[in-house]
């Protein structure tokens, strides 16, 4: 019966107070200007006697000193079997209540407080159902457990959303061949390079999708990787994982394209290799997420994209001043990322008039 009425009072706002005794429990709880303190001891197939009833409310006493409590208002609920010898043993005792657990029946003698705080038809409804209020509890501490567990699952999905597994992904895969290119360097840019004769002479097109995980130097490798992550950590999480690894190819694709065209124009034969003309089409993706809603950039933000035109442009120009470098795969690569900013914002919009939310 202890069990079921500790739910009970549980329910009713009582705070169960350590005790390290089996034999009696103490509630507390606060109300303005007072604390209310429920002591329950219960004593079933045993006899019951004065100074052992009143040595477990003493030790309880005890207890409650040490917690430096304001004005306590205290009540006995004694649990037993025996409700007569109960009331003998503490006959005289104002605040003292008898629980017959056989009958299922609380015992206010006429000596005794006739009620207290209203507990007393709380009381007597608890005894109608003991196992009701243990259920409703246990119910209640299911779906707060289920809810505590649903929250850890929602911060733990958000926390591995928040991680760019794909651009990871990607870094991991160019340092892989990068370390490959030690030792097969010659074999590794000859078979994978951005080569127009091996293109158009031998129709090896899949080169248009390799040249972008090979580099030609420490450096080269190392600028493209930082780059590739600070981008796509900030386009993987508002895109989603796999929509951003089929643009980025496609981003290098299109640079490739960009850099053949180009080629067939001048006549040149020069293999390309380098992820720059995709790194510079995420660039374009995100110059225009910027400039689009520009009006509603924070500061933090505005300097950001700042920096990020300044970064395009000085790439630009480097192309354009630096020996060897692929520019035309950087420029058609910015153009392919704000062309397909443009698309995607268009589909975006068209999808929000369906939905009727613009």
């Amino acid at each position: 019966m202890k069990e079921y009425l500790s739910s009970f009072l549980v329910l009713e706002g009582y705070a169960k107070a350590s005790t390290n005794r089996e034999q009696f429990d103490v509630f507390l709880k606060k109300e303005t200007g007072h604390v209310t303190v429920l002591f329950v001891l219960e004593q079933t197939g045993v006899r019951l006697t004065k100074e052992g009833v009143f040595d477990y409310r003493r030790k309880a006493l005890e207890i409650l000193e040490k917690k430096n409590l304001p004005e306590i208002h205290s009540l006995y609920l004694i649990l037993t079997d025996r409700p007569d010898e109960a009331e003998a043993v503490t006959f005289g005792d104002y605040y003292t209540w008898v629980m017959d657990v056989s009958n299922r029946r609380l015992i206010i003698p006429p000596d005794r407080v006739p009620d207290f705080y209203g507990m007393k038809g709380r009381l007597e409804a608890f005894l109608s159902n003991p196992a009701k209020a243990d259920t409703l509890l246990k119910n209640m501490q299911g779906q707060l457990e289920n809810t505590i567990r649903a929250q850890e699952k929602k911060e733990n999905e958000k926390i591995r959303q928040s991680i760019p597994y794909v651009t990871i992904g990607l870094i991991a895969l160019n340092v892989l061949i990068g370390i490959l290119e030690l030792v097969f360097r010659e074999y590794l840019v000859d078979m994978l390079s951005l080569d127009p004769v091996a293109i158009f002479e031998n129709n090896e097109w899949y080169r248009l999708f390799t040249y972008m995980f090979v580099h030609g130097s420490l450096d080269h490798i190392i600028n493209n990787m930082i780059m590739l992550y600070l981008e796509g950590n900030m386009l993987e999480k508002g895109i989603g994982r796999w929509r951003f690894a089929l643009i980025y190819v496609l981003l290098g694709m299109l640079a490739g394209l960009g850099s053949l065209f180009f080629k067939v124009y001048t006549g040149s034969s020069v293999p390309s290799i380098g992820a720059s003309g995709a790194i510079m089409g995420l660039m374009g993706i995100i110059l225009f997420i910027g400039l689009k809603s520009i009006r509603t950039l924070r500061r933090g933000a505005w300097y950001r994209l700042f920096g990020l035109i300044v970064c395009a442009f000085y790439n630009i120009y480097e192309g354009f001043t630096t020996e060897g470098v692929d520019n035309a795969a950087h420029i058609a690569g910015m153009l392919a990322g704000l062309l397909i900013g443009v698309i995607w914002d268009l589909l975006s919009r068209r999808k929000r008039r369906k939905s009727g939310k613009e």
